[in-house]
């Protein structure tokens, strides 16, 4: 058995059935392992930085490993942005790259080279801060101990990516298992505390009791723990609202009379309602980033006692808000020590977090009523509305990131991948590559802009050559609305690189379906929009479909900023957010003291 074998071996065992790569010829025993492995199979793609992101779609909808092969230097550089999403969004990856020969390495050199090799470079210096473990792997008769030490870090305690750098001449090296150096978990430091002390229960039931307006915060951690059928066990017994950050908005659906919504600096206004209000905030699975609790600290759930559980403490040292309470433990392990029988009823707070709700939605009537174009938003709502019970919904970067994550309606086993740290542009098309395969061929339904759609346009090919049904909707608004927004508001209209008047053009969508022989579709009528999605939804094979939306649509509901006389920015507190209310119904939403507009 050759190193490679081995490789695809173990990562077919340990449940990764496709791995997703770029061949070359710095991983050419390493490709060689894969076809030579009877049942595990290979997606190609047609650049590194898509095989990573469809790994780590793949792996967030499986809840186990995603695995990404790409070649030495230029070809593993390429593939750190989907390593970047999987460090941020906590995803377990396993990255392997091909090297050249060992003595061809700067990294064996013991000199300060910048080449040596062929396409060599020494991939492990640029990704060690963005990776749980990785190393190169020198001694052929150490592949298991690397291989199994970072399949065990890669899941152990807070999830994340691993990268294993293989030379060429370690690759074909033919092995003994007999031989191998053993990997044992006992010599890992445990990373985290999983288990909540009897006195931090205690506590956490005490406040519990004593909370008149309590809210939980609902985190992707939660799903990661697999501590959801906990979770739901939980909230159903003590009737407590619930809000999500951007990762966490599949948790529950849309419609459970216990969801209030998406919290942030472009959340729901009654998720922010309630957050804001509640005089307790049970944080469970998120490392409450910028995007949840607004710019300005201290005016974050600024009554509430706030109490965080979550496994990574270092996460929470973090100098923004001001934790009352912080339990590091375990999401499963921690609600399975819970054993409250009950807690006072808060019917009336769970009335006005749901009074919100259904007063403050995010798609608003004249959406639906646009002449010649299509709101984003009447978009995603609909969409909710056709979609299979069992679909996959991805966005990536802007508008159709906050828009898809602010409107989608969550039903059934519907599942929302997207990614929460970086947005990053061109995510969309391989994300929904990796949710394709992993959900063997469910109905997956991409978002994207027509500026993001640029990125990893070549992965059409991939879903036409693999004969994936996914379902790719474009918003055509003539640019990158996000940031022809941001330019108009803080710099007078003075465009740069965010249009057809500034600098940027887009090609016909048609005409790139037509190259690829995919099915296009345009939609632009607002009144046939229902109809027109369930034909597009109901074609058999992969789908272009062009959704002419207005130039520029706000992005609302949005955390407000102000720009005082002398040029600083201010941001407002997150519930009262743009379009701002009436002052009379705003106050009147208020039940903690709202923050003077001076």
């Amino acid at each position: 058995m050759r190193v490679s074998d081995y490789i695809a071996d173990r990562v077919y065992k340990e449940g990764a059935k496709n791995v997703f790569m770029l061949t070359g010829g710095g991983m050419m025993f390493l490709s060689d392992g894969v076809y030579s492995h009877p049942k595990l199979n290979a997606i190609s793609n047609h650049h590194e930085q898509a095989s990573s992101m469809a790994a780590v779609a793949y792996a967030k909808y499986t809840g186990g490993i995603g695995v990404a092969y790409v070649s030495t230097g230029c070809g593993a550089t390429n593939a750190i942005t989907g390593l970047l999403d999987a460090w941020q969004d906590n995803v377990p990856c396993v990255f392997i790259s091909g090297q050249v020969k060992r003595k061809e390495t700067t990294r064996n050199s013991n000199l300060e080279l910048r080449q040596i090799g062929t396409q060599e470079a020494d991939i492990i210096s640029i990704v060690e801060p963005i990776t749980k473990y990785s190393v190169m792997v020198n001694n052929p008769n150490e592949i298991e101990y690397h291989l199994e030490k970072a399949l065990y870090l890669a899941k152990a305690g807070r999830p994340g990516p691993v990268w294993l750098d293989i030379p060429m001449d370690v690759q074909s090296a033919t092995i003994d298992l007999k031989s191998q150096r053993k990997f044992s978990s006992t010599e890992i430091k445990k990373e985290y505390k999983t288990a909540p002390t009897s006195s931090e229960i205690k506590l956490f039931e005490k406040m519990l009791r004593g909370a008149k307006r309590p809210v939980i915060i609902a985190g992707q951690g939660i799903r990661l723990a697999q501590a959801l059928p906990e979770f739901k066990k939980f909230i159903k017994k003590h009737k407590i609202p619930v809000v999500a950050p951007y990762l966490g908005v599949s948790n529950l659906p849309t419609d459970d009379p216990l969801y209030i919504g998406v919290i942030g600096t472009k959340g729901s206004r009654a998720g922010n309602l309630a957050m804001q209000n509640a005089d307790l905030l049970v944080v469970l699975g998120s490392r409450l980033s910028v995007t949840a609790t607004g710019y300005e600290y201290d005016l974050f759930a600024r009554e509430a006692k706030l109490l965080v559980v979550d496994i990574d403490p270092v996460e929470h040292a973090k100098k923004t808000v001001k934790i009352d309470t912080f339990i590091n433990a375990d999401i499963q392990e921690f609600l399975n020590a819970c054993k409250i029988d009950k807690i006072p009823d808060t019917k009336e707070w769970r009335k006005k977090c749901l009074e919100w709700k259904n007063k403050y939605p995010v798609c608003l009537p004249e959406y639906r009523t646009y002449k010649g174009k299509i709101s984003m938003y009447n978009l995603v709502d609909t969409l909710s509305r056709v979609m299979n019970d069992d679909a996959v919904i991805v966005s990536d970067a802007g508008s159709s990131f906050y828009v898809t994550t602010q409107a989608v309606n969550i039903k059934g086993k519907q599942r929302y991948i997207t990614s929460g740290g970086q947005a990053d542009m061109g995510f969309t098309l391989p994300a929904s590559i990796g949710a394709s395969v992993a959900s063997g061929k469910k109905q997956v339904i991409g978002i994207t802009g027509d500026g993001s759609f640029q990125l990893n346009i070549q992965e059409l090919q991939t879903i036409v050559y693999n004969k994936l049904p996914i379902k790719l909707f474009v918003l055509n608004n003539n640019g990158y609305l996000s940031i022809r927004a941001t330019q108009n508001k803080f710099f007078k209209g003075r465009l740069i690189g965010t249009d057809s008047t500034s600098g940027l053009s887009l090609p016909d969508i048609k005409k790139i379906a037509a190259a690829y022989g995919i099915k296009h579709f345009r939609l632009s009528k607002s009144e046939t929009l229902e109809k027109d999605l369930k034909e597009v939804l109901g074609y058999s094979g992969p789908v272009l479909c062009e959704v002419m939306c207005p130039e520029n649509e706000p992005v609302i509901p949005a955390a407000s900023a102000l720009e005082r006389p002398d040029g600083t920015i201010v941001s407002r507190p997150l519930e009262d957010m743009m379009p701002f209310l009436d002052r009379d119904e705003y106050l009147s939403n208020m039940i903690i003291k709202p923050v003077d507009e001076d």
